[in-house]
């Protein structure tokens, strides 16, 4: 009940002295689609040097992408002549999108129609508290008239979808826009409108993937295309090359990069859009059997058309978020890395792919039992560059077995083959570093802001101005949450520095709240925060000091210590009245010894 009460009367004071107004926003381009209220969700893991594109890659599900296309399609033909001219069904679909962008991230992705065209963006919010560049993924949802336009493009929104639905289970660092454009097929005029406003907002995009048509491979190869602009390898290729990279790794390699000259319908897609407005790292995935596609454009171009492959189409889908996770997980001082434990067959190999920018080195430490390894690593033309074999098993601990230095740009890949007679077990790790603004410094020595930020600290609280960004506290108050708490206090004994409810919690269980554990200089975690023996809240409510052993002091002068006091329960601040048989004994002992001394005198004299 005291908490209860506590907690009733501290959450009123925060509210009236903080207070709460919602203001309303006004624009001519922009209109805001209405949410409901949602329930809340439990905290979401925060993203910081930690690459989850295996995470991101294996939670896209052919079953939910298909569903996707299913969904966006089957009503019908979504066709607009004007803004002001289009049919029901163009307007369902992009109710129908912004409102399940809202709900696949419980309203984390802030959703709007754009332009007079009324494409839907939706914005899941990095959390750095500064501006930085941003992903967008999107497809244009309008199809021609009397087609349902499952696969134009039908398979690019439900990607846009999917990407959506994994991405929002995370914090991201950096914002990741979804696109939903209208109006493509009659000249790309939603695209048009977005990518202007984009410009006007100054907003900076890293990387632009634009999806349009790929449920229809081609019959032998079959790939995506992933089309990238032509220009320095940092603005188009290396894109494509890091899909690539995911795809080889986790999947079954059907990324294939194109260059855009090298491909007809380079101008005829809503990536064209943005590359007008100057983002130039803008690319295009499409389906490689794009000469053999009889349904494009006509009746037959169904979410159930038995040709369309679905599981190629959701490798792509995958490659794409997969490539976001992975330069999401960026990290100061802290090069690219990756570390697998796997078991090879013999005669088996494994491969990891890796998009190298250009001057670096790849290093790779192993260890390994049961056999012999031999590690290679192969240049983007797939020629050996250095290789080694040993024979026998590993050291205990994981050691370097290949540094090689790369100046060539593209997809490089570490190559793990077991040569013996016996099944190999292995735990093998990967570094090395990438540039991927060009800018002759390397990405781990920069971070998507200022490095100083690393190095100051606004509000003296002995954390970093830029950590206490990345975690979430507020790089300007030594006390986030306002409850009386350092920020730094309360990280140091794993409370929350953002929930101001935790200042009456009683962790440790020993009625002192946290609050009064950091008042007395007490350990919230622990009853004997001095390990004296003696429980905190009895030396608080005897005037001692629960933070120091003063267990052998004596402050009534009685000759009884503090924890003697503590274990009679005695006050040790007030002197004890001494029983009476304290005072009794020694008298009695005085008369008897006296007595013994008189008599033996008195024996001695008669003598």
């Amino acid at each position: 009940m005291r908490k209860q009460v506590l907690t009733i009367i501290f959450l009123s004071l925060l509210v009236s002295s903080f207070g709460c107004t919602i203001l309303p926003v006004q624009t001519n381009v922009v209109q805001v689609v209405s949410s409901s209220f949602l329930p809340a969700a439990e905290p979401l893991e925060r993203v910081y040097g930690k690459d989850y594109s295996w995470d991101i890659w294996t939670a896209i599900s052919q079953s939910s992408y298909t569903n996707y296309v299913r969904k966006v399609t089957e009503n019908g033909s979504r066709w607009i002549q004007t803004p002001d001219l289009y049919s029901v069904h163009n307007g369902e679909a992009r109710n129908w999108i912004g409102k399940e962008l809202e709900r696949v991230s419980n309203g984390r992705i802030e959703v709007e129609t754009i332009g007079k065209y009324r494409s839907v963006v939706g914005r899941l919010p990095g959390y750095l508290p500064v501006e930085g560049p941003a992903f967008l993924v999107g497809g244009h949802f309008d199809s021609v008239a009397g087609v349902a336009g499952a696969n134009d493009d039908g398979s690019g929104v439900a990607a846009m979808l999917e990407i959506a639905r994994v991405m929002s289970e995370y914090e991201w660092p950096l914002d990741v826009y979804f696109g939903a454009w209208n109006a493509e097929e009659i000249g790309l005029f939603g695209s048009r409108e977005v990518a202007r406003e984009f410009n006007n907002r100054n907003i900076d995009l890293l990387v632009h993937y634009n999806v349009d048509m790929l449920l229809v491979p081609d019959s032998v190869e079959r790939n995506v295309l992933m089309v990238y602009p032509i220009g320095p390898y940092n603005v188009g290729q290396y894109w494509a090359d890091l899909t690539v990279q995911m795809s080889n790794t986790y999947g079954n390699g059907r990324i294939e990069p194109v260059m855009s000259t090298d491909f007809g319908a380079w101008q005829r897609s809503d990536h064209w859009s943005f590359i007008q407005e100057a983002y130039g790292s803008s690319l295009f995935a499409a389906e490689s059997g794009g000469f053999t596609d009889v349904w494009y454009h006509q009746p037959g171009d169904v979410w159930n058309n038995e040709a369309y492959d679905y599981a190629v189409a959701t490798e792509a889908v995958r490659a794409i978020g997969a490539a976001i996770a992975f330069t999401q997980a960026r990290a100061f001082e802290m090069p690219v890395h990756g570390e697998r434990s796997f078991t090879l067959l013999p005669g088996h190999e494994k491969n990891f792919y890796m998009a190298i920018t250009g001057d670096t080195s790849i290093n790779v430490s192993s260890r390994w039992y049961g056999g012999g390894a031999t590690y290679s690593i192969f240049d983007p033309a797939g020629y050996l560059v250095e290789e080694v074999v040993f024979d026998n098993v590993s050291p205990w601990e994981s050691s370097l077995v290949l540094e090689v230095p790369t100046s060539r740009q593209g997809v490089y890949h570490l190559s793990v083959y077991n040569h013996q007679g016996t099944s190999v077990g292995y735990e093998v790790s990967w570094m090395y570093d990438t540039d991927i603004d060009n800018n002759d410094i390397p990405d781990s020595e920069e971070f998507w802001f200022d490095v100083n930020l690393f190095s100051s600290d606004e509000d003296s609280d002995l954390l970093s101005d830029a950590y206490e960004m990345i975690i979430g506290t507020d790089w300007q108050s030594a006390d986030s949450d306002q409850d009386l708490l350092p920020d730094k206090w309360e990280l140091d004994y794993g409370l929350d520095p953002l929930d101001p409810t935790d200042a009456l919690d009683d962790n440790d269980g020993d009625t002192l709240t946290n609050q009064e554990e950091f008042t007395y200089g007490s350990n919230p975690l622990l009853i004997d925060s001095d390990q004296d023996e003696i429980p905190d809240l009895w030396e608080v409510e005897n005037g001692l000091n629960p933070a120091l052993d003063d267990s052998a002091e004596d402050p009534d002068n009685d000759q009884v210590t503090n924890l003697e006091e503590y274990r009679a329960g005695t006050d040790p601040n007030v002197a004890e009245p001494k029983p009476l048989n304290y005072m009794l004994y020694p008298m009695i002992l005085t008369i008897g010894v006296f007595a013994l001394v008189s008599g033996s005198f008195f024996v001695y004299r008669k003598r």
